[in-house]
């Protein structure tokens, strides 16, 4: 097969959408209680256990959900390389990626700031909203794709000879994956001594980019060493027990250590060393199964997933203002925090995904695929 050949995966469609989902929920739950920054957090949220749990949660989403996200860019990344040539190449990821992000940081961005500002009751200066709130917010995912596939054409730049796909090449061996997950932990726990995880510049948290870089890098090679084809939920299932068994041993592990004062968010303790290396274990087994799953499970033709996938950069795009507004509402109901966040969740996905389906029948956004 020629590398430069454009096949359908429908079963990566079925992935994106998933994923996409996740990160709606994901965002959700912070809303309610959960770790990590939103721009609006209920007044009503999870404390005590159910507070915990659905930290517990958000920090098994953030060890491989964005990764995933990079792994799977990068590995559709080199066909279209080698089909449309450097230039174009180059034209179709500013337009598709760097218009959106800049639209999101000058426009959209400050919108949602003032618009949660307002329903607060906080007198809002919209000039002044405009001209200083400026930042990617989730969007920092694209600004972070849109260098990282920039960097990959100076590499194929300076590179000559078109990469070939392997025919031969086995599935990483145990020591090979062993290898990224401790280097990718030593890795991230070196980063955090200077870059705390959650600390953040321009919308960017650099604590755990160690993972994201593994991540795109590891999809290249799997492109061309021709890993998803050779994939199957047997050779992940091991991967993926280890993956729970790591939550467990973490959990216990954290209870022990709860009063050590230790952070887990970086610094040189015990704390922030076992998260550094919980998280690739985490990611390469939800990664590895996840994908080996959708492929068995979900490679058939599906024209409503097809749409949806289709759909779900979009929805991506604007589902801060979906998960915001349902928030609004959740209050306004006077609903807890378990029923809110169902009720926000669902709310999200359907409208965000409803809205991103009738604004990509503007010709000029499906063209260039927005």
């Amino acid at each position: 097969m020629s590398p430069a050949a454009k096949t359908y995966y429908p079963y990566l469609d079925k992935l994106r959408v998933f994923l996409t989902c996740l990160v709606i929920f994901h965002h959700t739950a912070i809303a309610f209680g959960a770790s990590g920054g939103w721009y609006y957090k209920s007044p009503d949220l999870w404390s005590g256990w159910s507070e915990r749990l659905m930290s517990l949660v958000m920090g098994i989403d953030q060890s491989y959900f964005m990764a995933l996200f990079f792994f799977i860019s990068a590995w559709l990344m080199p066909a279209s390389y080698e089909r449309k040539g450097a230039m174009a190449f180059v034209r179709d990821r500013l337009v598709r990626l760097g218009v959106p992000l800049l639209v999101f940081i000058l426009v959209l961005n400050p919108a949602l700031v003032g618009i949660i500002r307002f329903y607060k009751g906080v007198p809002v200066d919209w000039v002044q909203v405009f001209l200083h709130n400026h930042c990617p917010g989730p969007m920092w995912f694209v600004l972070t794709l849109l260098v990282f596939e920039l960097l990959y054409v100076v590499y194929r730049s300076c590179r000559k000879t078109v990469p070939k796909i392997s025919a031969a090449t086995k599935l990483p061996s145990v020591r090979t994956v062993a290898a990224f997950i401790v280097v990718m932990g030593l890795v991230a726990f070196a980063i955090r001594l200077v870059c705390p995880a959650g600390k953040s510049w321009f919308g960017l948290q650099f604590g755990y980019f160690p993972l994201y870089v593994g991540m795109f890098c590891a999809g290249i090679v799997a492109w061309r060493d021709g890993w998803l084809e050779r994939m199957q939920v047997r050779n992940a299932l091991g991967w993926f027990g280890l993956a729970w068994v790591a939550i467990v041993a973490f959990v216990a592990f954290y209870f022990v250590n709860r009063s050590s004062g230790d952070s887990d968010s970086g610094g040189w303790n015990r704390m922030a060393f076992a998260y550094a290396m919980w998280e690739p274990i985490l990611c390469v087994g939800f990664s590895y199964f996840l994908l080996a799953a959708f492929k068995r499970w979900g490679n058939e033709a599906d024209r409503f997933f097809r749409a949806l996938a289709a759909d779900s950069y979009m929805t991506y795009v604007l589902h801060p203002f979906f998960v915001v507004g349902a928030t609004f509402l959740a209050q306004c109901r006077g609903m807890g925090p378990w029923v809110g966040a169902a009720f926000v969740c669902v709310a999200a996905i359907v409208t965000g995904f409803g809205a991103a389906h009738l604004i990509r029948r503007i010709p000029a956004v499906r063209r260039w695929g927005w």
